[in-house]
């Protein structure tokens, strides 16, 4: 890990606040992440009620279990979070909740899966008051499908302030079909998404939607 990177330990300092999360033991395998890039499909996943966590127009009328691709509608944006991103975490939410109007106008949908489950994530954003559509991702099962997290690569070992079992940072805008055609992911958690990139894809996904629609 490079020494130089001080936005690395403002983001990810330690929070006292939050207790520390088991973590299992150092893999012998070293496999590094390899994160979903634009072009990729990410693998489909179902959201369960039970995970909800908050609802908007896009999961009020999901009941039982169902795949992602039924849920969906129009162009997704995908977040990841965790509370054990310290303040990076925060900044995340605040940042996202300053562009889910524009994503709501482009005629996108903004779904954030967060390592936390209802109660630990309400507890720790509270302030907030969030408006977009919350889920609880169980044993990080989402995150492993976009390349964001593998047992073989802990975060936890390698960026300082991180001692939890969690994904690395990752937005993505997706098709109804799950085609990705924007990433941001942030490894060393010195690369925040930028918000005109995100929303330019996510006007060019919905035009590339509608003209598929007309046709």
């Amino acid at each position: 890990m490079a020494t130089n990177n001080n936005n690395l330990y403002r983001y990810a300092d330690i929070a006292p606040e939050f207790e520390i999360e088991f973590f299992p033991k150092r893999s012998q395998d070293r496999t590094p992440i390899k994160p979903l890039q634009a072009g990729e499909t990410l693998p489909s996943f179902h959201i369960h009620k039970k995970n909800i966590i908050a609802t908007s127009d896009t999961l009020k009328s999901l009941n039982g279990s169902l795949p992602v691709t039924q849920v969906i509608d129009r162009p997704l944006v995908l977040a990841f979070h965790s509370i054990h991103w310290n303040n990076y975490g925060n900044t995340l939410l605040e940042k996202l909740q300053e562009v889910y109007a524009d994503i709501r106008v482009l005629g996108g949908q903004l779904v954030v899966a967060t390592t936390n489950d209802k109660q630990t994530f309400e507890n720790a954003t509270a302030q907030y008051q969030l408006p977009f559509a919350t889920i609880f991702d169980q044993y990080n099962g989402i995150a492993k499908k976009a390349g964001l997290y593998a047992t073989t690569d802990p975060i936890w070992d390698r960026v300082a302030g991180i001692e939890a079992d969690v994904p690395v940072p990752g937005i993505y805008v997706l098709t109804p079909s799950l085609k990705i055609v924007y990433a941001s992911v942030d490894k060393w958690f010195d690369q925040p998404f930028a918000k005109e990139a995100l929303l330019e894809a996510l006007q060019a996904a919905n035009q590339e939607q509608e003209h598929a629609i007309a046709i």
